[in-house]
Parts: structure tokens; C-alpha cells; sequence
């Protein structure tokens, strides 16, 4: 009963967010999202989440795409890029990553600074020093 349900919820769903966007249409550029005010969380309430044992942000490779994401949309691609290459490590389940500043003569200043947790992907913490 429970699938025929999520199937039902799910097929009106996408009638929804399909009868505001029309798709049809092969004129349209192919896009990577939809804004969609039906999409609800109560339609996921009884699924049980995906919970990796290694966590949602496994590696640091995983952990400087986010990062760099989220910095470039805060602080701009130019700030960001010139702080490269980034710092990181894995501390108590939290990956730490710091922009690496390169001006001649200082070792700390200026740079990028997130916490993102391991096992859900939540940031922490956002920080830009001067």
C-alpha cells in the first residue's frame, strides 16, 4: 500500500512541476535543476535515509568540492582560486579546510576557512580572516 502511495504522490509531483515548465518544447536549453514548490519533505517522511558508514563526505576530494562550491558562491571564484592550493584535514569527524595565502612574509591572514561534517555533510562554519 505504502508503494502505491509514494507512486501515486511521486506521478502528480512531477504533473506538477512539468505543467509550470514546459519541457516539451526542443527549443529549450537542457537545464540541471527546476524550481518546484510542490516538493515536499513529507513525501520522503517514512523513507529511510541513505547513512553511509564512511559518511555523506567521505574523502577530502569530496569535502573541497563542497567547500569550494559554497566559498565561490560567498567569496568569489577570484578570491578562492588565488588561495589555492587548499589545506584539509579530518579532526573528531569534521573535515577542516583552509585557504592556503601567499603573500610574501605572512603565514596566516586573509584566507578561507569551512568545517563541513563528515557523516551528513553539514557546514559548521564559514569564516574569511583579514
Amino acid at each position: 500500500m505504502n508503494k502505491i502511495l509514494f507512486f501515486v504522490i511521486t506521478i502528480l509531483f512531477l504533473i506538477g512541476c512539468n505543467s509550470k515548465n514546459d519541457l516539451s518544447n526542443s527549443n529549450i536549453k537542457k537545464v540541471d535543476y527546476i524550481l518546484c514548490d510542490s516538493i515536499s519533505s513529507q513525501m520522503y517522511s517514512e523513507q529511510e535515509g541513505y547513512k553511509p558508514n564512511e559518511g555523506l563526505v567521505p574523502t577530502p576530494e569530496v569535502a573541497f568540492k563542497i567547500a569550494k562550491t559554497i566559498l565561490i558562491e560567498i567569496y568569489g571564484e577570484e578570491t578562492i582560486e588565488s588561495e589555492m592550493p587548499f589545506l584539509i584535514t579530518l579532526e573528531n569527524g569534521i573535515w577542516l579546510l583552509q585557504g592556503n595565502y601567499k603573500k610574501e612574509g605572512i603565514t596566516f591572514g586573509g584566507e578561507a576557512y569551512i568545517e563541513i561534517r563528515k557523516s551528513n555533510g553539514e557546514i559548521l562554519k564559514v569564516v574569511h580572516t583579514e
